[in-house]
């Protein structure tokens, strides 16, 4: 088999990918990035998630070093659930995880913002293609991340799962807001502050009488503090109200398209960051501005700090739907954070024609 040294996955029916206009001729995305990376590198089309594991089994026989994933956190994510599985298979014991590089092709790109990753797809291929091709050091850092395990419901009844992750909204007003924001059809940073904006109109005919007035837009601001009915379990302290409107766990800190910084404890090495609890509306409204210039949130119901260990567990027939690095994962009976092994990201910085890393 011939060996290269970058491995590359990219999902075609991706929304971003479905809109980018790739020029004709050049075998579509795959043949763009194909071209950009040469003989070091091999690109390989995943346009389902069945399609992540044999590429990444190919990219370890061909012996690459760097894996890159072709968009942002959910695409990162894919590839590292993935990876978990493929590295306990028999063949690759003991080959351990390769350096990894999201290319922020998403919406948000919270992990290649937190990485240091500065660039597209393209420009951040051309600069590792370059440093790949003299021998040059690979710039990274290390990053924390989330083990997930857990017990889903299934058609043939409850079976185990286990994942990984860097940040979760496990129930209430975070996991709630994704799916605010992903009802745009290109959801951009600027849809988080759409999102904020409309919640901050809507709270008035939520939680009053002037819902009557406007009974759609006052759903829309209760479907966001909706509490989520789950038993918490912090390092074996078991929150005192099964309502919590705020559950969230994250390995690293959080930076929501510059709108919404989160987690700064995480920033430590070796520790989660929590923010669980039960806020009413108007706590979790007062602790927007808060949230928006990345100071502690604060108010009664509200835990924010270190953590080694979360469970949820879901306490009515209701599944829960946690977000993990925005994609849901549903059907979940129950669910528990915990320190999980770090990961190698490639650190590069391609803003103004330079291929330096920061």
């Amino acid at each position: 088999m011939t060996q290269y040294t970058v491995g590359v996955i990219t999902n075609p029916n991706s929304r971003k990918n479905r809109n980018r206009r790739e020029r004709p001729g050049r075998g579509g995305r795959a043949g763009t990035l194909q071209a950009i990376v040469g003989e070091g590198g091999r690109v390989l089309e995943t346009p389902a998630p069945e399609a992540i594991a044999p590429a990444l089994r190919a990219f370890l026989r061909a012996g690459a070093r760097i894996w890159v994933s072709d968009g942002g956190d959910g695409a990162l994510n894919w590839m590292l659930r993935a990876a978990l599985d493929v590295l306990d298979e028999p063949e690759f014991a003991g080959c351990g995880l390769p350096m990894v590089l999201p290319t922020n092709g998403g919406t948000i790109d919270f992990v290649a913002k937190t990485a240091g990753v500065v660039g597209d797809a393209p420009r951040l291929l051309a600069a590792l293609r370059d440093l790949v091709a003299r021998d040059a050091p690979i710039p990274s850092v290390e990053l924390d991340t989330l083990a997930i395990e857990g017990v889903r419901r299934t058609a043939a009844g409850e079976a185990p799962f286990r994942s990984i992750g860097f940040a979760a909204a496990a129930g209430g007003v975070g996991q709630h807001f994704f799916a605010k924001y992903y009802a745009s059809d290109d959801p951009r940073p600027f849809d988080i502050v759409r999102v904020i904006a409309r919640t901050l109109v809507a709270a008035p005919f939520a939680l009053t009488p002037l819902g009557r007035l406007d009974p759609r837009l006052g759903r829309y601001a209760a479907d966001l503090f909706e509490p989520t009915q789950a038993r918490v379990t912090v390092d074996g302290e078991v929150f005192p109200t099964t309502a919590c409107t705020c559950i969230h766990v994250a390995s690293i800190p959080i930076n929501l398209g510059g709108v919404v910084r989160v987690f700064r404890g995480a920033a430590e090495p070796g520790r989660l960051h929590a923010i669980y609890g039960a806020p009413t509306p108007l706590g979790i409204i007062r602790n927007l501005p808060r949230v928006v210039i990345g100071a502690t949130p604060r108010g009664g119901g509200l835990v924010d700090g270190p953590c080694a260990e979360m469970t949820v567990e879901a306490t009515t027939n209701e599944d829960l739907a946690p977000v993990v690095d925005g994609e849901y994962d549903r059907g979940v009976r129950r669910v528990t954070f915990r320190l999980g092994p770090p990961v190698r990201v490639v650190r590069l910085n391609t803003v103004g024609g330079s291929r330096l890393a920061t």
